[in-house]
């Protein structure tokens, strides 16, 4: 059941009342950079380990692609079978990884994810993701429509992607359509893919703005002992 955050009298909470654990973040900017609190607090934690993997991927990579995608469950599925371990998502990102191993790029993609599980009025719940890879071994998206065969058959990151998320939920590729989407950038409403230089703090700053949303504490249970964010260590 997601719990809606209260301020305590005159002032606000500093830990989430369902995991005390975890503390919130109210404020626009974090490390100097803004986020996105307009659907209430953000949790520092999770805060603080988007800026980690982002850190770590800039230092690992001259040029880094970041995407933003949300991945969702058919609404014929049923929610037993999604499970409460996060374990589709586990699959999605050994397949993915699987895809990008296979491309056997001139340089490696040192693939880097942040994740969050939410569920709000829906049967099933959905993922956020922060996807980074390495800017010299992809530098774009790709077309994000199906092939002419209806299938999602080209070798770009975005039908990989949709390959991968097909396996992990068993689904055909002719069913996919809508289940990974592409959001929008804050602000501009670009699609949001991102293609920078490691020195470029501007952009990375527009990133992690983009990718606070899955910090924010609203619509995550995080009372029922689900995990409900997490990103690539090292």
């Amino acid at each position: 059941m997601n719990t809606t955050i209260h301020n305590v009298g005159q002032h606000r909470r500093k830990r989430h009342p369902d995991n005390p654990a975890l503390k919130l973040w109210w404020e626009n900017y974090y490390h100097g950079m803004w986020v996105q609190t307009q659907k209430g607090p953000l949790i520092e934690n999770y805060l603080a380990k988007l800026l980690d993997v982002m850190r770590n991927a800039r230092q690992d990579c001259n040029r880094i692609l970041a995407i933003r995608i949300d991945l969702r469950f058919p609404i014929s599925m049923n929610s037993s079978a999604v499970g409460q371990k996060n374990s589709t998502l586990s699959e999605f990102q050994i397949f993915l990884r699987r895809e990008l191993d296979r491309a056997n790029t001139k340089y490696p993609h040192r693939l880097r994810v942040v994740w969050c599980c939410e569920q709000n009025t829906s049967i099933n719940p959905h993922y956020h993701l922060l996807l980074l890879l390495n800017g010299d071994a992809y530098n774009s998206i790709g077309f994000v429509g199906k092939s002419p065969c209806g299938r999602y058959v080209y070798e770009n990151i975005f039908h990989r992607i949709v390959r991968s998320w097909a396996l992990a939920i068993n689904q055909p590729h002719e069913c996919m359509e809508g289940l990974v989407q592409l959001p929008r950038k804050p602000i501009t409403n670009e699609m949001a893919v991102w293609f920078f230089q490691r020195e470029d703090q501007m952009t990375f700053g527009q990133v992690f703005g983009a990718a606070s949303y899955l910090c924010k504490a609203y619509s995550k249970n995080l009372g029922n002992g689900v995990h409900c964010f997490d990103g690539s260590r090292g």
